[in-house]
């Protein structure tokens, strides 16, 4: 099955919108449990993105790019707990650089890899979620997803190839 350039574009948007709903409840001081929301969201279009390109760009497939890693790290963990995704992440005191203002005395960050609910065996993934993800702050993830779809769409012989 191919899916329709359009969609994903569309794909694309849903993860920069949620994304912007996220920075903008970062500088509204809302309480680190309701970036949650958009926080999964961003999750879920990021893995949804990443999957298609991944069966339909050869060269998207096989990159090893720091970007894709993010990504797939981040498959790990919306595939050990598709129905438990709030729960891949907790709140910490402190804050981290690079510091954000409004200044945060707390900070959303991804669980550990022993504390993830168990399920979907996948090494790669795996192994990406360890590296990149666990115990750092979430919004860390979510910036590098939006560089990496943003070196991607500038890649010529992209899926998601920006038409200038």
């Amino acid at each position: 099955m191919t899916t329709e350039p359009s969609m994903l574009q569309v794909a694309l948007s849903g993860f920069h919108a949620a994304r912007v709903r996220y920075l903008k409840m970062l500088d509204e001081e809302q309480p680190e449990e309701h970036l949650i929301i958009p926080a999964v969201e961003a999750t879920y279009w990021a893995c949804i993105l990443d999957e298609r390109l991944e069966k339909e760009d050869p060269v998207y497939g096989a990159s090893q790019e720091f970007g894709r890693e993010i990504v797939l790290g981040t498959r790990f963990a919306r595939n050990r707990a598709t129905h438990q995704l709030p729960m891949l992440i907790r709140k910490v005191p402190g804050s981290t650089f690079p510091i954000r203002f409004p200044l945060r005395m707390e900070e959303m960050v991804w669980m550990p890899i022993d504390q993830l609910p168990e399920g979907y065996p996948a090494p790669k993934q795996k192994r990406h979620y360890e590296a990149h993800l666990a115990a750092k702050p979430v919004r860390h993830t979510i910036d590098q997803i939006a560089d990496w779809f943003a070196s991607e769409q500038n890649r010529s012989e992209s899926l998601i190839h920006a038409q200038l």
